[in-house]
């Protein structure tokens, strides 16, 4: 009970500290001590074989993959594609337009297969000057790529995130099963974050709250001054064509997904560099150089989560929430006991993917044995995993506060809204449809 005790209080710390703006990878590290204590584990032993082991595997997993897509990111910038298509965007769409542009791009992108710690690189650069000219807070921004990369995505038949690959092999289906009940939800999802964001940008404004730029935003948005030459919009758009067709084209050829994300997204800075020689030269280099090392500080707080993660996910104390999430299966109909389970496993480990691992191991073959539709029960879970997993601890919430450069803090209340109580709600609705037979 000590252990559980000391679960609970360590991941209410975390959440606690990591709101207030301490480092995440300083906040895991104390966090972990508290789980490690309290369930009575071997302190060196367990730093080092379980979060040092999870430190190390996932660094070394997504090294190129942040780098690649930062490096990107930073091309674009400082190449001026990236005021160059945002500038079509908004002379297309106009400023009261420019945040659900912003949803419907990240969605597209995450649709295309572009992972969602990838997407805010690209996003970001092109959305700031979009902003900018909009008088829109970048504090909105973490939620709509969140809700777009994440939940319409994941929502969306035929989604491609490892979230849906995981569910697929354990129940035997595929990304496209229960195309009516997804495509339901999908619109409700997206009637939602229009209907939210749209008003949120309107709040904001009467609250006189407004572009706030940080970092190296002004260099986005004027380049090294206002008469800045910019290149042309079809030179602009070829390098994000390449990298979606091109990893359309990878996937099913290469072993490793991470493998075509990188290979494509070095192709995409390739043609950048090629395409966009003449606004580059002298400083190609230097750009390269500064995205690589600028993706540093977002992917050590995402690995230092994963290894709390880890060492809540191997403590003893654990064992009692995989009871009770157990009990729960048993109190209430599969469906709705399924968005209650899979919540508890995502909220304890802070991600998705991990909450559905878990649900998968231990509880997927029970529920299968109690007669649920199968391409259901994968909607169903794929959407509840997306609830609780984004506390204010969860490792791609804190990165993508980073990379835009807002405190996780100022940013919460939207990201709560969004991609914690809509998913939970969506999920029910889900469970709700399913349960009265709208599968297929």
């Amino acid at each position: 009970m000590i252990g559980v005790i000391g679960m609970i209080v360590a991941i209410a710390l975390l959440i606690g500290t990591t709101y207030k703006g301490m480092n995440g990878l300083v906040a895991s590290l104390l966090c972990s001590i508290v789980v490690i204590v309290t369930n009575g584990m071997n302190f060196w032993e367990t730093f080092r074989t379980i979060f040092g082991s999870t430190l190390g595997n996932i660094f070394a997993a997504y090294f190129f993959f942040y780098c690649t897509a930062s490096c990107f990111g930073e091309l674009m910038k400082q190449s001026g594609c990236a005021v160059t298509v945002s500038n079509a965007l908004f002379k297309l769409l106009g400023p009261k337009l420019c945040v659900p542009a912003a949803l419907l791009v990240t969605f597209l992108l995450a649709y295309s297969g572009i992972n969602a710690f990838v997407i805010v690189f690209i996003v970001f650069p092109l959305m700031v000057p979009m902003f900018e000219k909009a008088n829109v807070s970048k504090i909105l921004m973490p939620a709509i790529f969140l809700f777009g990369s994440v939940i319409m995505n994941v929502t969306a038949p035929g989604s491609p995130s490892a979230l849906m690959m995981a569910l697929s092999n354990q129940l035997g289906t595929n990304s496209f099963s229960s195309p009516v009940l997804a495509i339901i939800c999908l619109v409700i999802a997206f009637a939602f974050g229009f209907a939210y964001f749209s008003y949120r940008q309107y709040a904001l404004a009467k609250a006189g709250i407004g572009f706030t730029p940080t970092g190296d935003d002004l260099k986005l948005i004027n380049g090294e001054g206002e008469n800045r030459e910019l290149p042309p919009l079809w030179s602009s758009i070829i390098p994000l064509a390449v990298v979606i067709v091109l990893k359309f084209v990878l996937t099913g050829k290469m072993p490793v997904a991470n493998d075509v994300l990188c290979t494509s997204i070095l192709a995409g800075c390739v043609a950048v560099i090629i395409f966009n020689y003449k606004y580059m030269k002298g400083h190609i280099l230097k750009d390269f150089t500064t995205g690589w090392w600028s993706s540093m500080n977002a992917l050590v707080l995402m690995v230092g989560m994963m290894g709390f993660a880890s060492v809540v996910n191997n403590a003893p104390g654990f064992v009692y929430f995989q009871n009770f999430a157990e009990t729960m299966s048993g109190k209430l109909s599969p469906y709705f006991s399924a968005v209650v389970v899979t919540n508890i496993f995502s909220g304890i480990t802070g991600a998705s993917l991990n909450g559905t691992q878990i649900f998968c191991q231990t509880m997927a073959d029970s529920y299968m044995a109690w007669g649920c539709n199968a391409g259901a029960l994968q909607k169903v879970v794929s959407i509840a995993s997306m609830g609780l997993d984004t506390l204010p601890h969860c490792p791609t919430y804190i990165m993508m506060a980073a990379v835009i450069g807002v405190s996780t803090k100022d940013a919460y209340k939207d990201v709560c809204v969004t991609t914690v109580i809509f998913p939970i709600v969506l999920s029910t609705i889900a469970a709700l449809l399913a349960t009265i037979g709208i599968i297929f």
